[in-house]
């Protein structure tokens, strides 16, 4: 038996080259866009922000390498022992704050060596003169002058 096939069959391409025209269509298209983006960006300007993301990076390795520096502290370290000698640290300078220093200790009475006379407790007299002057200290004497 022979098939016939008849014109209300055939109604135009099958799906697969259709889907293959659309997307030939939709390749063309982005093609066109990224021609069109390709054209603002620049080569150079990607690889100097490329060179200064590096060095950036390398300045912050080299920041973290310093902060990470070890101080040659042993593994060993005894906690308690550390904790025994912070303590005592501590009482001593509770120790230290409640002393006067020896700087501070007088090491002798100056005044007695000295032989001085105890400071005036209450205003001197103005001479007999009795003039002040503006901040109310006797007046000095004027030199006559002489012809």
């Amino acid at each position: 038996m022979k098939k016939i096939f008849g014109a209300k069959k055939d109604k135009g391409p099958p799906p697969s080259i259709q889907d293959a025209t659309e997307r030939m269509n939709a390749m063309k298209a982005a093609n066109k866009e990224l021609k069109g983006m390709m054209k603002t960006v620049k080569i150079e300007d990607i690889d100097n922000m490329q060179d200064e993301m590096t060095d950036l990076m390398d300045v912050s390795n080299e920041i973290q390498e310093t902060l990470g520096r070890s101080y040659n502290i042993p593994d060993d370290v005894d906690e308690e022992e550390l904790m025994g000698e912070l303590d005592a640290l501590e009482s001593d300078m509770e120790f230290e704050s409640a002393a006067v220093p020896s700087y501070l200790q007088p090491e002798s009475d100056f005044d007695a060596d000295l032989n001085l006379p105890a400071a005036p407790t209450r205003p001197t007299a103005v001479p007999a003169g009795g003039q002040e002057d503006e901040l109310g200290l006797p007046a000095v004497p004027r030199a006559s002058l002489r012809s």
